[in-house]
């Protein structure tokens, strides 16, 4: 394995290991510090808002987001050459973030 390859390796590992060690590491009790967004509410907002339900999505979301996209990256790395897999790893990162966005803000108003 080339140098180029470690270094392409290690850096998506270390992209996919951040993209799993996130929802583990925010919790109820530090989101108000480390939840994009979720930190900017006002008392009110924050209160109306399903913090639980969206910590759980957010798990199951980044979860999934992490294996998947880490399982198309060595598969497209050992079928195309290396600059393929690579744009084909940024596709597959960038296409699920709307879905992530938009199921997201369903959040914003906790149900009775």
């Amino acid at each position: 394995m080339e140098t180029a390859d470690i270094v392409l390796f290690s850096s998506i590992a270390l992209t996919q290991l951040t993209f799993l060690g996130i929802p583990f590491f925010i919790n109820e009790s530090n989101a108000k510090d480390y939840l994009a967004g979720y930190n900017m509410l006002s008392e009110e907002d924050s209160d109306n808002y399903d913090l639980k339900g969206y910590l759980v999505f957010q798990k199951k979301f980044l979860t999934q987001y992490s294996l998947t996209t880490a399982f198309i990256f060595i598969i497209s790395y050992f079928t195309f050459v290396t600059l393929t897999a690579l744009i084909i790893y940024v596709i597959t990162l960038l296409i699920p973030l709307p879905y992530f966005m938009v199921q997201g803000n369903k959040f914003k108003h906790r149900m009775a």
